[in-house]
């Protein structure tokens, strides 16, 4: 372990956060509100790109005041798909709205700071990179880690490999949040926009957004079953409240909140379904983020349900635990990305990188 301070960054669509890492271990945590496309004036998605890559210096100039010592590293998570050969940030719905393109954000950092090493990765890799430190290898093939909050994604790790494998021209891989699905609500299909400006993508309809956007059409598709629901006091609340409301509807078993969740969680399902048919050696899925976490365990059971009732040939007609012996939830949790951030930099100091490209 390389002994010194390192700046660590959880770059969020909802917040931001910062903190050092030392030795292994984080010091306290700040956190600011994110600058995204939805809280902040801006001409366009390029100002907001500035705007963090601004934030990220200054940040790092604080933290290296607080430290008292000289900081030449700073590891990012950073919630967009990127680019792991190249570092290229493809595009960020939450962060930057449907407009959105590409950004170089190692070179502006570099532009900005000539004398600090940008270790950039992608959200859910850093919430791998956290998660595999307590995990034993031996009793490991291959796990896939996935969060759902703002967005979702997913990261496969590779434990014979030693790492996760990436396309070796493009360099993503498990951007699931952005595949093409169906989603129906009480038989009625839904046709939902996702941040990225995509129709009909995974994070339309079962991130933390696309749940909210079908809670609050509840008053225009089902008025009479939200009027008995136990969401209809917070049916013209602001966000938390509707989302609150909801979670208490699921852990109380309401009708209409059931049915919402088992919209959001079908689409899911099924893509987890196409995953284990091609992956049989698949032995984990891990599931994270703020949606799960506000909705177990109600959640994994009707990921679950609807697992079972989509089905995976031959196997679980005979062997209906299946899919929840390889579901594992796990709490978000504030530091995750923090603490990935921190293990990544540590990783490229070492000459060592979390991707394999073959």
């Amino acid at each position: 372990m390389i002994n010194k301070d390192i700046a660590v960054f959880d770059i969020g669509g909802t917040h931001f956060r910062s903190a050092l890492w030392t030795n292994g271990r984080l010091g306290p945590v700040k956190r600011r509100p994110a600058i995204n496309y939805l809280n902040t004036a801006h001409h366009s998605p390029v100002e907001l790109q500035e705007a963090l890559a601004d934030y990220l210096v200054a940040e790092t100039e604080r933290l290296q005041l607080e430290s008292g010592t000289a900081i030449d590293h700073a590891g990012i998570s950073l919630g967009a798909p990127l680019n792991a050969r190249s570092g290229r940030v493809l595009q960020s719905g939450p962060l930057w709205g449907p407009r959105s393109g590409p950004f170089e954000l190692q070179a502006a950092l570099t532009r900005r700071r000539l004398d600090t090493r940008w270790t950039i990765a992608n959200d859910v890799t850093a919430g791998l990179a956290s998660y595999i430190q307590t995990c034993d290898p031996g009793s490991h093939s291959r796990i896939l880690f996935v969060t759902v909050s703002t967005g979702i994604g997913a990261r496969l790790y590779d434990f014979a490999r030693g790492g996760v494998p990436v396309d070796p021209v493009h360099g993503i891989q498990g951007e699931i949040g952005h595949i093409k699905v169906e989603a129906f609500f009480r038989g009625t299909r839904l046709k939902f926009t996702c941040d990225c400006g995509g129709c009909d993508h995974l994070n339309a309809y079962s991130s933390g957004r696309g749940v909210l956007k079908l809670l609050r059409e509840l008053s225009a598709r089902s008025p009479d079953a939200l009027a008995a629901s136990t969401m209809a006091a917070a049916r013209d609340g602001d966000d938390d409240a509707i989302l609150a409301a909801f979670s208490r509807g699921v852990a109380a078993a309401d009708a209409l909140a059931l049915d919402v969740l088992a919209t959001i969680t079908r689409p899911l399902a099924t893509i987890f379904s196409a995953l284990l048919t091609h992956d049989p050696l698949l032995d984990s899925i891990v599931l994270t983020g703020g949606v799960v976490d506000a909705l177990e365990p109600a959640y994994s059971a009707s990921l679950d349900r609807q697992f079972r009732d989509h089905g995976l040939f031959q196997i679980t007609e005979c062997d209906s635990s299946y899919f929840a012996r390889r579901l594992r939830v796990v709490a978000p949790g504030d530091l995750s990305g923090l603490i990935g951030a921190g293990h990544l930099a540590e990783m490229a100091d070492e000459g060592r990188s979390i991707h394999v490209f073959r």
